[in-house]
């Protein structure tokens, strides 16, 4: 069998499903391919949330109140640092969504508009002509399906199916994420035993330990969640050093899950003859929280109107790169080395989270840190004062700000992509000297070493 579309997608989550919606609506003919069943998608995790802006950005309609996805919507976050009595504020708008409720209405959404799905239908090999892209083989109920297309889109996740398999001269890189590349998560929903008596509200972040309490649809219930590189073995232990500082009220698990999400440097190209990775398939991801869903979102929209353009021209899609995203993940080398004194100082001092006029501060909203030349002052001041004081390490100071200036060149780096392929090669040296400065931090807690690569 043979079927022809414009576009087809691998990879029926929140990353395809989205980039298929805008395409369809442009009239290009799309078919999302999906290796699981329609009603399995979205399970392995139960609720994640995504920003409130972004989806209004993203133009999906939101979920509103009835909806069975919609856990609820708010407005501020909790900031704690290791003492468990330093506290700041954040603004946080966030929609708390049960992921598979959302991809089911999403679906409707993007098949009323011309969008087609294959579920149950697995992704095996890439039909090349001429050294370039032209399908993809596929298996559904044991038949194999040849799909001819202008374009693949890999949204596969983090086993990125299609972009590992590419040959390793055609543009973008193969590697597979290992124990060093994600961020491995443990999420326990519970109950407080107690409801009557005090406890802690949802939307507390620990920032030392990497972990929240973020909400979710169960009556008087949270979700304790933590996160930390190497092992699911590491975030166990760091949970249990948590749980034994933090001393919650007492409280009954009522069910578990585990994941992944990518953090490491995305491939140097996200593009090549026929191709596109998009998602954790091409690892973006905002590097601070482990969050990637919006942020594929708004690369998404970039992408359709290119695909759109190239495909009325006869052509192939250019490369795109994800400059701000490469310069967190240095920058955040450099924060991991402060230790629990410190964080409580830099929490209690105002130094981050900082707000311009007294409102409560709404940290890395554009995924970056655009500051004026007083407010970058201010920030340098605190530090040279935390060191006077002795609140903060001269050492640890030093690597922050080497790793901010590393952050720095890394973007401008980025944001210089080579519009002519020729120059591809040399960019990619070039960058691959500057991330090979990137120091590997140590954190110890108290029953584990975590290395931060």
């Amino acid at each position: 069998m043979v079927e022809n579309y414009d576009v087809v997608i691998v990879g029926a989550g929140t990353a395809g499903t989205y980039l298929g919606w805008l395409l369809s609506k442009k009239g290009i003919s799309v078919v999302i391919i999906e290796k699981d069943k329609r009603d399995q998608v979205g399970k392995r995790l139960d609720v994640i949330h995504f920003e409130t802006d972004r989806i209004k950005k993203a133009g999906i309609p939101p979920p509103q109140v009835g909806y069975p996805e919609l856990v609820g919507i708010f407005e501020e976050d909790t900031v704690n640092a290791p003492d468990f009595k330093t506290k700041k504020k954040i603004r946080a708008l966030q929609t708390i969504i049960r992921l598979s409720y959302f991809l089911q209405r999403m679906y409707k959404i993007v098949e009323s508009d011309g969008g087609k799905f294959l579920f149950e239908c697995k992704f095996l090999e890439l039909i090349f002509e001429n050294d370039k892209i032209v399908g993809l083989f596929a298996e559904k109920n044991s038949e194999k399906i040849e799909f001819r297309t202008r374009i693949v889109i890999d949204a596969s996740g983090t086993s990125g199916v299609v972009r590992t398999c590419l040959p390793a001269e055609y543009g973008v890189e193969t590697f597979k994420l290992g124990p060093n590349d994600v961020m491995y998560v443990l999420l326990q929903y519970i109950k407080w035993s107690k409801p009557e008596e005090p406890y802690p509200q949802h939307l507390n972040g620990f920032i030392y330990y990497l972990a929240w309490l973020g909400p979710c649809h169960i009556e008087n219930g949270v979700i304790i969640g933590v996160g930390q590189p190497g092992s699911y073995e590491n975030v166990a232990k760091v949970r249990d050093d948590l749980l034994k500082k933090v001393n919650f009220p007492p409280y009954e698990i009522v069910k578990s899950e585990k994941g992944f999400t990518p953090y490491r440097r995305p491939p140097y190209s996200l593009v090549a003859d026929g191709f596109l990775c998009i998602g954790d398939a091409s690892v973006i991801t905002y590097p601070f929280s482990g969050h990637g869903v919006t942020a594929t979102w708004m690369l998404c929209i970039i992408a359709a109107d290119v695909i759109e353009t190239t495909l009325k021209q006869e052509g192939y899609i250019t490369r795109e790169q994800g400059a701000k995203f490469a310069g967190l993940y240095m920058q955040l080398s450099g924060i991991l080395n402060f230790t629990e004194k410190e964080w409580n100082y830099l929490v209690g001092s105002n130094i981050i989270y900082r707000s311009r006029k007294g409102e409560i501060p709404e940290p890395n909203k554009e995924y970056e840190a655009d500051m004026s030349f007083g407010e970058i002052l201010k920030i340098a001041l605190g530090l040279l004062g935390g060191i006077i004081k002795r609140k903060l390490s001269l050492k640890n100071v030093k690597k922050l700000l080497k790793a901010n200036g590393l952050a720095g060149k890394i973007r401008k780096h980025y944001e210089n992509y080579p519009e002519n392929p020729d120059n591809f090669d040399a960019w990619v040296e070039e960058a691959e000297e500057l991330w090979k400065q990137k120091k590997l931090v140590i954190k110890q807690y108290p029953s584990v070493a975590v290395e931060y690569h």
